[in-house]
């Protein structure tokens, strides 16, 4: 597989699910590694990840949620 940077504006969330063969994360990475546009974009990307995972999840209201498992009974 080669990688341009449409094929790689695609991919990356396989990529980051671990969701791509061995050859194709070979080539996405080389094209990581030549592209320096697309290289800070997937920089950008993993950075937002790690902010969601580290920041507290809001809450649903309590009513919000009674509504939803009255709904589901």
């Amino acid at each position: 597989m080669t990688c341009d940077c449409d094929e790689l504006g695609r991919r990356l969330t396989e990529l980051r699910d671990g969701a791509l063969g061995e050859s194709d994360c070979a080539a996405i990475q080389h094209h990581l590694d030549e592209c320096q546009s697309c290289g800070a974009l997937h920089k950008d990307l993993e950075d937002l990840a790690q902010l969601c995972r580290e920041s507290e999840r809001p809450r649903m209201p309590l009513a919000v949620r009674r509504r939803i498992e009255q709904a589901l009974k």
